[in-house]
């Protein structure tokens, strides 16, 4: 029997409205409330989930 190895990746996905000068500041912004925890994904945002095997060698 073979061995192989199953990666599995979950997406959580949140959008969030801001006002900002730019797209970038908009980004910015939203990253550090992020970094700040001000923004935590659980699984009321989970969107989907993938399967990917390999053989383990």
């Amino acid at each position: 029997m073979k061995t192989y190895q199953v990666e599995i990746k979950e997406t959580l996905c949140m959008t969030i409205e801001i006002e900002a000068e730019s797209v970038q500041q908009a980004e910015a912004l939203v990253q550090e409330a992020y970094s700040r925890e001000e923004y935590v994904l659980d699984a009321e945002h989970f969107i989907g989930v993938e399967f990917t095997a390999q053989e383990k060698n």
